[in-house]
């Protein structure tokens, strides 16, 4: 759908309040009307019935309510087959009601559908009626503007600061790693952390690495460009690989130039997602600028941006040119890739090596969500087929969703959303665990104790040897949190 440029946006054109720049999005009566009319659409077409908490605690609480569902269940005429005179005498004193069952919905209930997005978005792919489609239905920036409005109202939270503030304690836990981690791993530290800033005490929490990404960069004796480079790129890192996993990071950065490939790592900050996850509109909005206008050199020099994270890559590529309406926005979304879906297309433009020193065995991978809803396929497992491996695919989500799966009150609700997808990587039996989410990862390796990379660290040790820790299952906690890095 063609949106109009900032500044041009009117009611008439934006009735739904769809866009953050229009002049509905903050308009308390339309957000009401616009959640009873989806919840109508979402409650008559039912595809996302089983998707997520969301859904089913809107449409099992309508069903629960509604007074005529046994008639629209076809309940009232009982269980044996009868004939067409005899139900016709049973329907004569039935009445047809044309009120709507989400009417019976509480304020509470309509709040209770809204905190349980996760913003996963896979219900966007699989409706019916998103836009260009005239019922407009877009739930999952429905579920963000709630939010976004709540904050508008009531402030962000401090857990909200806490949990956005990626790059603030990035840079402060990457100085003080050792103590941090263990601090974190503290039980007594982790149950004033559930009681204080609600992250709660049983969450496995990623370590801080004790140099980033773009420091090591900084530092690094740079690799002599190619005469003749495949590509021209530039790496996204994103605030989990810069911060907590580098060796994602350099695993890319090797790989590329193994490919040929001309690479650099500009300065950067957090896209913005979990503060726009935090309904803080404005501190997603101030980011998105300042990492256009630090990607802009990249992206004029023709890069392409490459982004390890399919949240980042989905927030670069989709929420920036609305956040910040321009054509330098417009320009980065353009530039943005994710890093499997560049290096399976080098691969199959016979641009990447395949001179392997160890082969790949049984992998099980895990498709993110985020990839999923940008609809351009399983790259990272076509990717560790095309290097060797055996994959399984284990396309379920896993309600990690950054942020979310870490708050007290969610963290039981997102390992049950988890279960099917760690059941399926058990039941894979792999050698290693692979997701192109690293948070994803975690979650997975908090259900199955399965240690979880991302694929480019996988290609990199088959191109390179280096030793890697077994993803196998670890009967001691601290043995598993404490596993060396490949």
């Amino acid at each position: 759908m063609k949106l109009p440029a900032a500044g041009e946006i009117t009611a008439a054109q934006d009735p739904h309040g769809l866009r953050y720049d229009g002049p509905l999005f903050f308009d308390k009566a339309n957000l009401k009307a616009e959640l009873h009319r989806v919840f109508e659409i979402c409650n008559g077409c039912r595809l996302c019935f089983n998707l997520c908490p969301s859904f089913a605690v809107m449409l099992n609480t309508i069903d629960e309510r509604d007074p005529h569902r046994a008639e629209a269940e076809g309940k009232y005429l009982g269980e044996a087959v009868i004939e067409e005179h005899e139900a016709a005498e049973k329907l004569k004193d039935v009445k047809v009601g044309t009120e709507s069952p989400v009417d019976l919905l509480t304020e509470a209930d309509f709040k209770q559908v809204v905190d349980l997005c996760y913003e996963c978005k896979l219900c966007y792919p699989k409706c019916p009626y998103v836009p260009p489609h005239e019922f407009a239905v877009d739930f999952p920036r429905l579920m963000a503007r709630s939010k976004i409005i709540e904050v508008q109202d009531e402030g962000v939270g401090f857990r909200e600061k806490f949990l956005g503030a990626t790059d603030f304690m990035g840079k402060l836990m990457t100085k003080v790693a050792p103590l941090a981690n263990a601090a974190a791993h503290n039980a007594f530290n982790r149950l004033l952390m559930h009681n204080t800033i609600g992250i709660h005490k049983d969450r496995q929490l990623p370590d801080y690495a004790s140099q980033s990404l773009l420091r090591w960069w900084g530092r690094r004796a740079k690799a002599a460009p190619p005469a003749e480079p495949t590509a021209d790129v530039a790496l996204f890192a994103t605030c989990f690989v810069n911060y907590n996993d580098p060796d994602i990071g350099k695993a890319a950065v090797e790989v590329l130039e193994h490919a040929g490939c001309k690479v650099d790592c500009p300065e950067q900050l957090c896209c913005g997602m979990p503060k726009l996850d935090g309904g803080d509109l404005e501190g997603a909005r101030e980011l998105a600028r300042k990492n256009i206008a630090l990607l802009g050199d990249s992206v004029r020099a023709g890069k392409k941006v490459l982004s390890p994270g399919p949240s980042c890559t989905l927030m670069l590529k989709t929420e920036y040119p609305e956040l910040v309406p321009g054509p330098e926005a417009d320009a980065l979304a353009a530039a943005v890739m994710d890093l499997s879906d560049f290096l399976l297309q080098q691969a199959r433009a016979k641009k990447l090596p395949k001179d392997f020193k160890r082969p790949l065995g049984k992998v099980a991978f895990h498709v993110a969500c985020h990839n999923r809803v940008q609809n351009f396929g399983y790259r990272g497992r076509d990717l560790l087929k095309w290097a060797g491996a055996d994959v399984t695919l284990v396309d379920r989500c896993c309600g990690m969703d950054g942020t979310w799966g870490m708050k007290a009150e969610y963290f039981e609700e997102s390992l049950k959303v988890a279960e099917k997808a760690a059941q399926a990587v058990e039941g894979a039996a792999p050698d290693d665990v692979s997701s192109d989410c690293p948070l994803a990862g975690l979650q997975l390796t908090q259900k199955t104790g399965r240690r979880s990379f991302h694929p480019v660290r996988l290609l990199h040790r088959a191109y390179f040897g280096d030793p890697q820790a077994s993803s196998a299952p670890s009967t001691d906690s601290k043995d598993k949190d404490s596993q060396e890095a490949p």
